[in-house]
């Protein structure tokens, strides 16, 4: 009989052991998991939380020499070279003008030469991938900030630019202001 009742009393004190460790230890340690996983989600939030400005540039730009900037003109297809501008290219800058003697009813166009030997920094947009480069609208240039601001204003005339594809190695200037005016025999 001793033995059984040691079987019993060993039963009720193993089940109260495990009742007490299912309602005291283990919440405590599913507690702390918890905590554990939210202060994770709580990294992972922040992690998720910072913006990336940076963005992916399919068609890139030649590097910008210091104390140039870059800026970019509309071309159409003959008047940017037929898809023959590349990055890392010379070009010269030709504005056009139409102006108007009002006392003789005539109106003159003219063709400028606004700038020299600028070196092209891309043609296209940056999110143009190498094959729609080709096909280009816009072709960005390195110019002084004194050269843009001339240019941007040069770019609010409707009649547009052309450019002219220096040869490689090509470096001689002295044309700009060389200027061309012609009277204008029909519109269009």
């Amino acid at each position: 009989m001793n033995t059984r009742k040691i079987w019993l009393w060993s039963l009720f004190l193993g089940l109260t052991v495990t009742v007490v460790a299912y309602f005291v230890v283990l919440p405590q340690e599913q507690a702390t998991t918890v905590n554990i996983e939210a202060s994770q989600m709580e990294e992972e939030i922040e992690v998720e939380e910072e913006p990336n400005f940076k963005r992916e540039i399919a068609n890139p730009i030649a590097d910008l020499a210091e104390g140039k900037r870059a800026i970019s003109i509309d071309v159409e297809t003959a008047s940017g070279v037929s898809g023959y501008i590349e990055p890392e290219a010379f070009v010269d800058v030709i504005a056009y003008e139409t102006t108007e003697d009002k006392k003789k009813d005539e109106k003159f166009k003219s063709a400028v030469i606004v700038l020299e030997n600028i070196k092209v920094l891309a043609a296209g947009k940056s999110a143009d991938r190498p094959e729609e480069a080709l096909h280009y609208q816009t072709v960005t240039l390195e110019v002084t900030p004194e050269d843009g601001v001339a240019l941007s204003l040069a770019a609010l005339d409707s009649d547009g630019f052309y450019l002219m594809l220096r040869n490689e190695g090509e470096t001689e200037t002295g044309k700009q202001g060389y200027k061309v005016t012609r009277k204008m025999i029909k519109e269009g």
